[in-house]
C-alpha cells in the first residue's frame, strides 16, 4: 500500500481542463498508480461568480458514463461539487473581468 499515491485536483480552469483532469486521474487508477483520485469543482449555481468558462459539475456529469464504464480493478474516482450557502446582497461582489481574472 506504501506505492499507491492519491490525486486530488480543485478545478481552476475550464471545462476542457476538467476533463484532462478526469481523464489524467482514470489513465493513473487503470495504471496501478493511484488507489483513489478526486476532482473538486463548483456547481452552476456559483459558476456566475468565477472566472468565464470555468469548469462545472453540471458541464461535466453528462460525461459520467464514459468513466463509469472504465474497468477499474481497484481504486475509486470521486468527484465533489461545491458551492456557496446564500448570498448577501449588503457585501460588494468584485467586478468580474473577462480574461480570468478580476478587476483590482
Amino acid at each position: 500500500m506504501d506505492n499507491y499515491l492519491f490525486a486530488l485536483e480543485w478545478e481552476t480552469g475550464n471545462i476542457s481542463s476538467s476533463h484532462r483532469a478526469v481523464n489524467k486521474m482514470v489513465l493513473g487508477l487503470l495504471r496501478g498508480v493511484f488507489l483513489g483520485a478526486a476532482l473538486v469543482l463548483p456547481s452552476r449555481k456559483i459558476y456566475p461568480y468565477l472566472t468565464d468558462r470555468i469548469g462545472n459539475y453540471e458541464e461535466l456529469e453528462p460525461y459520467f458514463d464514459v468513466w463509469r464504464a472504465v474497468q477499474i480493478t481497484e481504486g475509486f474516482l470521486a468527484i465533489f461539487v461545491i458551492e456557496h450557502d446564500q448570498l448577501d446582497s449588503n457585501v460588494p461582489t468584485l467586478i468580474k473581468g473577462t480574461d480570468g481574472r478580476a478587476l483590482i
